[in-house]
């Protein structure tokens, strides 16, 4: 087993890092894909009317979202690129289906954040979600990657850099988890 101290220190590394200012790459990597996210979010919950989250809500939930996205992942297998070949040595290029797969893994992160804030307004209680929101939830977090991968491509070359980096750190994060499998 791993050195608990450690272990405590990587969790706050991991909710600070994403968000350090002197590592503007990544924040800007972070805050990309966090307004990916939440663009997302609004415009699904706008066409099916169950808009009943406000933009900074949105925001800040799919914001503490990011510090858990590695470790909760951990026993998934590792994120594909948002472009080129699959890991696999399939020689397949990344299709819609392994980008909506790899966005599902970030799942249990945005419920984990939406529990810890709504910890906060109500104090620590048993997890209890609206199915409908849960599965809003979780279904824009799973679209999020692949419009993001159709929309990487066009991208300026310091964005694909930045959300490069921000994959980078989450696949640390994943790497670093007690909950990945051998």
């Amino acid at each position: 087993m791993g050195d608990d101290k450690a272990d405590y220190t990587n969790i706050a590394t991991n909710v600070i890092l994403p968000f350090d200012p002197r590592r503007t790459k990544l924040l800007m990597g972070s805050l990309e894909y966090i307004a990916a996210e939440v663009v997302v979010a609004k415009v699904v919950r706008k066409i099916i009317k169950a808009d009943t989250k406000g933009w900074l809500e949105l925001a800040y939930v799919h914001a503490l979202s990011l510090p858990f996205m590695g470790g909760t992942a951990a026993f998934f297998e590792p994120t594909e690129a948002y472009t080129g070949k699959e890991r696999a040595g399939t020689g397949k290029d990344i299709t819609f289906t392994t980008q909506l797969m790899d966005g599902a893994k970030g799942i249990p992160a945005v419920l984990v954040a939406q529990y810890i804030i709504e910890s906060f307004a109500k104090g620590f209680h048993a997890p209890w979600f609206n199915m409908k929101d849960l599965l809003i939830t979780a279904g824009t977090k799973a679209i999020t990657r692949p419009i993001v991968g159709f929309v990487y491509k066009y991208l300026p070359d310091n964005a694909t850099e930045n959300l490069r980096i921000l994959d980078g750190l989450i696949e640390r994060q994943r790497n670093a988890s007690s909950l990945k499998s051998n």
